[in-house]
């Protein structure tokens, strides 16, 4: 083996030029498929460091034939489940909670986790630095701590190895930080981990609401598991029966399923369609050892006629395809690396893992190990097996005339490149149903000029502002405020902004022939919300300020509304119910709403998908809006300090969040996930096309040199260049043409693959084939023009003096 590799890196050193050509192009298929799968394997099959994270798992309340299901309990609900299972060896409580610090700084908004003081045990991951919470922790009367994750302790002390000690006040409370976690563990995203005791009827820290997390004792099965919690939560449902649907079912899910990553299918699609990029090279490739077959035909003949058998002559070529394989993955994984870097800066926000760490490691590499090795074979056996053959005589003959294998390697050479062709289609359909899929969004008419709209969070802690009466006080005072400065043209309020996705809420609507089971979105919006988003009213009335401060249980609904919840008859007057709010220690108990007008529909979060059924209601009633929009007649970034400005002079030690226009909102969410597969597709399909076009050259240009005294002939006896130059395009042409139908085919079924990505686009977009079809067979077409037009240039007598 040893002499075979030294052998094979003496002919590569011997032949610069086909040596950097493979090694390049298989660089560039290793490169895109390493990075496609360090970020897959960092994403999708390892992204959690938790301890045993396959027996963590949440308990899931759903009902039949319904998507949405609940893994949140209130802290009553809670402890019956985790008092009363056999099924779990602990269970953790979480929240994620907006926590206020306050210091000597501008005030900030954190990202907080409310947990139960065996967190970090359950969870099976040690501290970075100090402890973590003990069961004493969460006694009455205990000194309140702290643990803080990895990113705030960088981002904010810098590392400060000495933090254990200090003191932050959070939520208008000292506490002595006691531990930092290592880098991976973000469990819910926190900047601060809170210990909490949960006790039956009380509410700490005003936490509502909990996550609830086990960890299976082992050999715990679904079935086992339903047993087990059927009966906990019948009991549940029996309490308090509006908490639970009529028909429901109880399970378990896992942790994978139930913090997934929202870009998990996307790079299944994008491994297939690197390995769609592999194949191409490997095919380039492969045509490179075929070209190079001529030059080694008389070699491989005569060792075979001194002895060696056709297994030792393959094993040697397949030992130079193996080096090859090696060059070329070891400049496709500094390639990746790099490219690396550019994928994370296009990864849409909020769709990996917190936790995940996407790098080069020793998953990856391996990977790329056998990959390398698997492209060896792909590219190097087919020419091994055609260069060594056992026929001597019609060997030597051929090596002789320069023709490298005949008529056989020729068809395999065609075979290769039809392939490289067709598999270059299929990439360029894919990028172009991304690009008519984005073009298409940004299309959309949204109703309003996102780059005229500012918004901002002011996330008011309940320990602060526990009163609805105080929160909605402070709105009334911020929206005046901020409607007075120069240049606001209207100051809207909401619980979010169109067209991002809102509360979802179940409505009774008094007097529907049949009772639709669909939640509809809620907007909790003053009087000027309206005018803000240049929503258009259709019938009945806006909400008015008298509205807004009275605390009116009237409403407006949209078109879809009234069409699927009304059956499209008159609303105006109509009544209809919310019966979230009952029993919420938070509201007030009366959840009739009556209708007083019809407003147009709204682009929603897809913007292409269908519109969603909403209703807008009072801010006042529920006292839980708290995202600010203001419209600016003109340059709306001159007015972020003036809007921040406005509620520090109301509250000093209350912090904004997300303060930016509407336009980077939709660039950072609805934008940025078709524009991630955008820039990716089209990067791998233009990487597909080049490889492929190289291949056409590649094949035509040596069929011109092995075919140079035929052209000299022909020249001869009177053809002239443009007959000369129209045979060697024509040839090129029955290629690319059969290439590009192979690959429509294949491009219809990438299509159907991929439909959950494109929207407004048909999985068969005569528009997208033809383009890209288009493309291939005029950039195909060039790339057969240079060797016709060097074979339209033979000097006769020099062509048949080569015989």
């Amino acid at each position: 083996m040893w002499s075979d590799l030294h052998f094979a890196a003496r002919q590569l050193v011997r032949n610069p030029s086909y040596a950097i050509v493979a090694v390049l192009t298989l660089a560039m298929g290793i490169m895109a498929t390493t990075a496609m799968y360090s970020v897959l394997y960092a994403v999708v099959l390892d992204p959690f460091p938790y301890k045993d994270v396959d027996r963590l798992t949440s308990v899931k309340v759903w009902e039949p034939g319904q998507r949405n299901y609940r893994t949140g309990y209130n802290p009553d609900q809670f402890l019956e489940i985790a008092e009363r299972n056999s099924i779990f060896e602990g269970v953790v409580a979480s929240t994620v909670s907006d926590i206020l610090w306050t210091g000597d700084s501008d005030p900030k908004r954190l990202r907080g986790n409310f947990g139960t003081p065996n967190t970090f045990q359950i969870m099976g991951v040690a501290p970075l630095l100090g402890r973590t919470y003990r069961p004493s922790d969460g006694a009455p009367g205990a000194e309140p701590v702290v643990v803080i994750g990895f990113r705030f302790w960088q981002r904010q002390f810098g590392g400060d190895p000495t933090i254990i000690g200090r003191q932050l006040r959070l939520n208008d409370r000292l506490r002595t930080v006691v531990g930092v976690m290592p880098k991976r563990f973000m469990w819910r995203g926190a900047d601060v981990y809170i210990p909490v005791a949960l006790e039956r009827g009380k509410y700490p820290e005003n936490v509502y609401s909990v996550h609830l997390l086990g960890r299976l004792k082992p050999g715990v099965t679904e079935a086992r598991a339903e047993v087990d919690l059927h009966p906990i939560i019948a009991d549940l449902k029996q309490r308090d029966p509006g908490q639970f649907p009529e028909h429901w079912r109880v399970g378990l899910l896992s942790f994978k399923e139930t913090f997934p990553s929202g870009l998990k299918e996307t790079l299944w699609i994008l491994l297939g369609a690197v390995g769609l990029l592999l194949l191409i090279a490997c095919a380039n490739v492969s045509n490179l050892l075929l070209s190079r077959a001529s030059s080694r035909q008389r070699e491989m003949t005569v060792r075979s006629a001194l002895g060696a058998s056709r297994g030792r002559l393959v094993r040697q070529l397949l030992t130079e395809s193996l080096l090859l394989a090696i060059l070329g993955a070891s400049v496709g994984v500094g390639l990746a690396y790099q490219a690396l870097h550019l994928i994370l800066t296009w990864v849409p926000p909020d769709t990996i893992p917190d936790e995940a760490e996407i790098r080069l490691n020793i998953p990856v590499l391996l990977f790329t190990l056998g990959v390398s090795g698997l492209a060896s074979l792909l590219f190097g056996l087919a020419p091994a097996l055609h260069t060594c053959t056992q026929d001597l005589a019609h060997s030597l003959r051929e090596a002789g005339r320069g023709l490298a294998g005949g008529a056989r390697q020729g068809l395999l050479r065609k075979g290769l490149v039809i392939s490289e062709v067709a598999l270059s289609l299929v990439l360029l359909v894919a990028a172009s149903l991304m690009i008519r899929t984005f073009l298409t969004l940004q299309d959309v008419q949204l109703g309003f000029h996102p780059d005229h709209l500012l918004t901002m969070r002011v996330p008011l802690a309940d320990q602060r502002y526990s009163d609805p009466n105080r929160r909605i006080a402070f709105f009334r005072d911020l929206l005046g405020r901020l409607k007075a400065l120069p240049g606001v043209t209207a100051v809207g309020l909401n619980t979010s902004v169109h067209p991002m996705e809102n509360w979802n809420v179940p409505v009774e609507v008094k007097g529907a022939a049949q009772e639709d089971q669909r939640p509809v979105e809620l907007h909790q919006v003053n009087a000027d919300y309206t005018r803000a988003f240049g929503i258009g009213l259709i019938e009945g009335r806006y909400l008015s300020d008298d509205d807004i401060a009275g605390k009116r249980r009237v409403a407006m609904v949209n078109e879809s509304f009234v069409r699927d919840r009304l059956g499209g008859r008159l609303a105006v007057g109509r009544i209809f119910r919310l019966p979230e709010i009952r029993g919420d220690s938070r509201n007030s108990t009366e959840d009739a709403f009556e209708i007083v007008g019809v407003v147009k529909d709204t682009a929603r979060q897809n913007l292409n998908g269908p519109v969603a059924r909403e209703i807008y209601i009072p801010f006042t009633v529920l006292a839980r809006a708290d995202r600010v929009v203001v419209l600016a007649s003109a340059g709306p970034s001159m007015l972020t300090r003036a809007m921040a400005a406005q509620v520090y002079a109301i509250d000093k030690n209350q912090p904004v969040t997300g303060l930016e226009t509407l336009q980077a909102v939709l660039d950072d969410s609805i934008y940025a996930g078709p524009r991630f597969n955008l820039a990716l597709f089209s990067l791998f399909a233009g990487l597909g096309l080049t490889l492929a076009l190289v291949g056409v050259y590649g094949v035509i240009a040596n069929s011109v040199t092995q075919q140079t005294r035929e052209i000299g002939v022909r020249i001869a006896i009177g053809a002239n260049g443009y007959q000369i130059v129209g045979m060697v395009v024509k040839r090129g042409l029955w290629l690319l043409l059969a290439g590009i139908v192979l690959g429509l085919l294949g491009g219809i079924f990438a299509a159907r693959l991929i439909a959950g990505h494109i929207s407004s686009v048909a999985a068969f977009d005569p528009i997208s084939f033809g383009i890209v079809a288009l493309i291939l067979l005029a950039t195909g077409l060039l790339a057969c023009l240079l060797p016709a037009v060097r074979a339209a240039r033979v000097d006769p007598m020099e062509a048949l003096r080569t015989d």
